[in-house]
């Protein structure tokens, strides 16, 4: 077996406020360099960008899913990385051959004009998990639907209807419109598979509105959402071995849009982890949901030193 070099792979790393097109991108420009004033420059100005992919507008996996599979050298197909089957062999879990594993998380869904936003509203308490956790079992339980609490809002879940299905991951998802992923309306241009799961979603809605778990919070859990769908591959003993580090922190900062709370996390991350990674000249692989970025702490040359004299880089040219 061949073993490759570490990776560094950080989820929601990728601002969406150092898009070009964004309003906003100058005060994000000045927020990151302003910071980056304050870390150890060498590293990130010499960090260099091998790579970077955008997926399509139609990708069901959040970037750092599928460039985790891919690093762990699976073949997998968009929409069905295995998070859940993945965490439930690491719980000891088991289900029917004929099952496959999915997450359920409860969420928040915000409809205006025509208009759906999802998002997690967070804190999500164990006792409110519990108590939805308890009302869905029953429901679930008549389409053949297995539950296991996981963490708050969150659970494991097994059934037939999971096998070789693909779905939407809620990294994808969380904090923007899914009008589209919710199409098509047609019943008739529905899978079996997803007229059961509109249907479930549907009577959680209403299982929801009336829970009492909601009378006092200031967002309401009123939807769920499915994915992690996807098999376990079976691994082949020639793959190449690779250590990947897989860093989620940044979720929430990210979520926020507002880079006087993104900023400080980032530059957080950038000293605990990142400026390690490429101290040690280790690949780090900066992520959005739809876009990644590879670094690395590659030697210069003459002229890649020069250059540098001539336009120092910024910490912000890495992010855009």
């Amino acid at each position: 077996m061949t073993v490759a070099s570490p990776l560094t792979i950080v989820a929601f790393a990728l601002p969406a406020g150092m898009a070009a097109d964004h309003p906003d991108q100058a005060h994000w420009q000045q927020a990151l360099d302003k910071a980056s004033a304050q870390t150890r420059q060498d590293l990130w100005r010499q960090a260099q960008r091998m790579k970077t992919i955008t997926l399509p507008d139609s990708a069901m996996s959040a970037c750092h899913e599928m460039a985790w599979a891919q690093a762990l050298g699976w073949d997998i197909k968009d929409g069905q990385v295995p998070l859940a089957a993945f965490v439930a062999q690491a719980q000891g879990l088991h289900c029917p051959a004929e099952h496959g594993w999915a997450f359920i998380d409860a969420v928040h869904w915000h409809i205006s004009q025509g208009q759906v936003n999802l998002s997690v509203p967070t804190p999500i308490t164990a006792y409110e998990s519990e108590a939805l956790g308890e009302a869905m079992q029953p429901f679930l339980t008549q389409d053949g639907i297995h539950l296991h609490p996981y963490s708050p809002g969150r659970w494991l879940a097994h059934a037939s209807v999971f096998k070789h299905l693909s779905s939407v991951s809620l990294d994808r998802v969380n904090g923007q419109r899914i009008d589209h992923w919710l199409q098509p309306s047609s019943i008739a241009a529905q899978t079996e598979a997803e007229r059961l799961l509109r249907r479930l979603q549907n009577e959680m809605q209403m299982l929801f509105y009336t829970h009492a778990v909601n009378d006092h919070r200031a967002v309401a859990l009123n939807s769920i959402w499915f994915s992690g769908t996807g098999e376990l591959p079976t691994v082949n003993p020639h793959t190449v071995k690779r250590d990947i580090v897989m860093h989620q922190g940044l979720r929430e900062a990210w979520l926020s849009q507002n880079p006087e709370v993104f900023v400080p996390a980032f530059t957080t991350v950038w000293q605990d982890t990142l400026a390690p990674a490429l101290a040690r000249y280790e690949q780090v692989l900066l992520c959005d949901p739809t876009r990644s970025v590879l670094l690395e702490n590659a030697p210069q040359g003459l002229r890649g030193k020069l250059l540098q004299w001539l336009r120092p880089p910024k910490l912000s040219d890495l992010l855009q």
